[in-house]
C-alpha cells in the first residue's frame, strides 16, 4: 500500500524522514525512535553501545545510529524524485560474499544474488552434471539419489545418498562358516574368513589323526606325530633322546623307538607347560599326548556392565554377566 511503519513507535516512516534500518533483519525505523530505544536499552554513555534491534532481536555494538543511505555510502542522503527513497542513487556495491559485488542501485533490504556464471559442476556421485554455475554456487552438489559406487569389496554398491568423499566401507552381513567349517557366523563382508578358535578337527593325510591346530586358513600340517617330525622326545617337549634305554628309569611311559605316526608318544610326568590358545596361558596338566584343552586357569573379569568383576575359569568364555540392571 506504499506505507511503511515504524515498529518503535507505530508511525508511518514518511520518504524525507531520517531512518535506521537493520543490517539483519531489515527493518527500517525513525532516527531519533531508535536512537531514544539505544539510550533506553544500553548502560553506555558512548562512543559504543550496544543494544538489540527491536525487530529480531540481533545484538548491535557500535556507535550511535545514524542516518545513511541503503548502502552506507552517503550520510544523510537528500530526497530524490529520481530514485527510491533514501537511496544515494548510486551502485550498492556491498559484497555478497563472492569476487562480484553488488550491481543494483543503492537499494533496501539484503542484496540479490549474484548471477555471474560460475565454472562446470556436477553432483557428488556423477549422475548430474552442468556445463555452469552460477557464482556462489558450490560445483560440487549432492543429487539425493543413491551414490551407487562399487565399494572396495567390488560386490556391492554404496547405499548412501549421493555425498562427498570416499564411501564407507561395506557393511553387508551374510552367513559364513570358519576355515574348519564347525562354527557359523554373521560376518560383515570383507571380514568372511575367521577362526572360530577351536582346534581344526580335520583329518590328516596320515588318515590317522585330526589336526590339532586351532581353526586357521589353507591345508593342514603333516602330522607332526611322524616319527621325522616329532624327533626323539616327549609328549611335552621338555625330555629329549627319550628312545634310549637309559631314559626308560626316567619316563613315566617308555615307548623305544617309533616307526610310525600311531606309536605312543613317550611320556615324562613334568608338567605340560605349552602355551594355549588365545588366552596364552600354559597347560596345567602333566606330560600327556594328545590336545591341552581348554584352559583351567582361574582369572578374574569385569562383568559386562563393568559394575561387579567376577572370578571365573579362563576357558569358559570372556563374557561375563552380573543380576544387576
Amino acid at each position: 500500500r506504499g506505507r511503511y511503519d515504524c515498529m518503535i513507535c507505530i508511525s508511518n516512516i514518511s520518504k524525507a524522514a531520517p531512518i535506521w534500518s537493520c543490517s539483519k533483519c531489515w527493518a527500517a525505523f525513525h532516527l531519533k525512535c531508535i536512537h531514544l530505544w539505544v539510550t533506553r536499552s544500553s548502560d553506555s554513555r558512548g562512543p559504543e553501545y550496544a543494544f538489540p534491534c527491536p525487530g529480531c532481536r540481533y545484538h548491535h555494538v557500535g556507535p550511535m545510529p545514524q542516518y545513511t543511505c541503503f548502502c552506507a555510502k552517503v550520510l544523510e542522503p537528500d530526497p530524490s524524485p529520481h530514485w527510491l527513497a533514501h537511496s544515494c542513487g548510486e551502485v550498492c556495491e556491498k559484497d555478497r560474499g563472492c569476487k562480484h559485488r553488488c550491481n543494483e542501485v543503492c537499494h533496501p533490504g539484503p542484496c540479490p544474488k549474484c548471477t555471474a556464471v560460475g565454472p562446470p559442476g556436477r553432483c557428488h556421485c556423477g549422475r548430474q552434471e552442468t556445463e555452469t554455475t552460477k557464482c556462489g554456487d558450490p560445483p560440487r552438489w549432492s543429487c539425493g539419489e543413491a551414490c551407487g559406487k562399487p565399494l572396495r569389496c567390488g560386490l556391492h554398491s554404496c547405499p548412501l545418498r549421493c555425498h562427498a568423499g570416499p564411501c564407507p566401507p561395506c557393511v553387508a552381513k551374510s552367513k559364513q562358516s570358519c576355515f574348519c567349517g564347525g562354527t557359523e557366523e554373521e560376518r560383515i563382508c570383507g571380514q568372511e574368513e575367521f577362526s572360530c578358535g577351536r582346534p581344526c578337527g580335520m583329518p590328516l593325510d596320515c588318515g590317522e589323526h585330526e589336526c590339532e591346530q586351532v581353526c586357521h586358513a589353507g591345508d593342514c600340517q603333516d602330522c607332526p606325530r611322524e616319527p621325522a617330525l616329532w624327533g626323539d622326545r616327549c609328549a611335552c617337549g621338555r625330555t629329549k633322546r627319550c628312545s634310549t634305554e637309559a631314559a626308560a628309569a626316567l619316563l613315566v611311559r617308555w615307548v623305544g623307538e617309533r616307526k610310525k605316526c600311531t606309536d605312543p608318544l613317550p611320556l615324562c610326568g613334568t608338567r605340560c607347560g605349552k602355551r594355549l590358545e588365545p588366552c596364552g596361558h600354559e597347560c596345567t596338566r602333566t606330560c600327556h599326548q594328545g590336545p591341552c584343552g581348554s584352559c583351567d586357569k582361574k582369572v578374574i573379569l569385569d562383568c559386562r556392565c563393568g559394575k561387579k568383576q567376577h572370578e571365573v575359569t579362563c576357558g569358559d568364555g570372556t563374557q561375563v554377566l552380573c543380576t544387576q540392571v
